[in-house]
């Protein structure tokens, strides 16, 4: 796959999952990193735009030969994409797993606790360890690669290897009106607030996307995400993951941090991944299901708050239907009957989820290991 790495000109906009017209006289947000479909889209336009397609044809014509290159609306052709991810001066950041909490530069790890009766049933949810107090969750927190090895060898990183959203970029609220081309002119009563983000000089955005054989990557400008801001593209060294942990005598299960975010599905169950179904086991409630022909037992999880996503469907001239995400640092405690070596290595970067949420980045996991001292 191609490394590709997006930078910022000015200021950049990628419109969270809220319509403009449902506003009412709210702020309109930017998320961050943007969705993978953004990303892909501006790579479709710029390997279009240089093979000088006329794009009124090619949306016509299904046996245009870009097609074959690039894919049409959902369907994605031959492309793949793995991320997205920021890069701070250079260096891959992971969105960091929740199992942290924080107090001032103090960090410590949540352990699962016994057996709460909850409406789900009788369950194990995390909990900080005895006598701790006053810690809170890394919000909007990023961590470089060799933090993430520490998460998931079962440490903590140096808080150095920690980056706030602070740190990488700022916040910008603009105001705008809609305008009516045809004449010219604005529209009477149609104002906007917009919240834009400037990045920091070297914060940047990247994705690994396989591309048909003998497509050229995109390089220089492109347009990328809401008013059609500029960013620069190229293509870099695709950097080393991070490593998967060993397991010790220690350890008595595995952690599965979500490294982008997962479309589990909908209805009470669309926070598992797919395939697992409730298990009762020592009259409490667990989850039952294989990733990757591994079988694993669910027993807690620590997951953020539902990201929406939705979007234009540029094919269909419609909004996308919305969706629920499990966002990216979500965590999974599981447990297995397999060798936990073997386990490991098969579940380390692997995805979860339907093929074409696959293609599109999402589901990625980073396994760690679940230490005796933590439940």
């Amino acid at each position: 796959m191609t490394t590709l790495r997006f930078s910022a000109l000015d200021t950049w906009f990628f419109r969270e999952s809220r319509p403009m017209e449902a506003l009412g006289g709210a702020e309109l947000a930017s998320v961050f990193p943007p969705p993978p479909r953004t990303l892909l889209g501006a790579v479709r336009s710029a390997i279009g735009d240089a093979q000088g397609v006329d794009w009124r044809v090619f949306a016509r014509d299904a046996s245009d030969p870009l097609r074959a290159l690039i894919g049409f609306g959902d369907d994605l052709g031959p492309l793949s994409l793995a991320g997205p991810w920021l890069s701070h001066a250079g260096e891959r950041l992971y969105h960091i797993p929740g199992l942290l909490l924080r107090k001032g530069d103090e960090l410590i790890r949540l352990r699962v606790g016994g057996a709460v009766r909850t409406g789900m049933g009788k369950i194990l949810l995390p909990e900080l360890p005895q006598g701790a107090q006053g810690y809170k969750p890394l919000d909007n927190c990023w961590v470089t690669g060799g933090g993430l090895e520490r998460i998931l060898q079962g440490g903590v990183p140096d808080p150095d290897e920690i980056r706030a959203a602070r740190d990488l970029f700022q916040e910008e609220p603009r105001l705008g009106i809609a305008l009516d081309h045809r004449l010219r002119t604005t529209l009477e009563g149609l104002l906007y607030q917009t919240r834009h983000l400037r990045p920091c000089a070297d914060l940047a955005v990247e994705i690994e996307i396989g591309l048909a054989d003998g497509t050229t990557a995109p390089a220089g400008l492109v347009r990328l995400g809401g008013e059609g801001r500029m960013a620069h593209v190229e293509t870099v060294a695709t950097p080393d993951p991070p490593e998967a942990p060993a397991a010790d005598a220690k350890t008595s299960g595995l952690t599965l941090a979500l490294l982008t975010p997962l479309h589990a599905g909908t209805g009470l169950d669309g926070w598992l991944p797919p395939g697992f179904l409730p298990h009762t086991e020592n009259n409490t409630l667990t989850w039952r299901g294989e990733i990757a022909n591994i079988p694993l037992t669910i027993h807690s999880a620590i997951l953020g708050k539902a990201q929406r996503e939705g979007g234009w469907d540029m094919a269909s001239h419609r909004p996308r239907p919305m969706q629920s995400l499990i966002p990216a640092g979500g965590v999974y405690y599981v447990t297995t009957n397999t060798d936990l070596a073997r386990a490991i290595e098969t579940l380390h970067g692997t995805r979860i989820g339907e093929e074409a949420d696959k293609a599109l980045g999402r589901g990625q996991l980073a396994c760690g290991l679940w230490r005796n001292n933590e439940q």
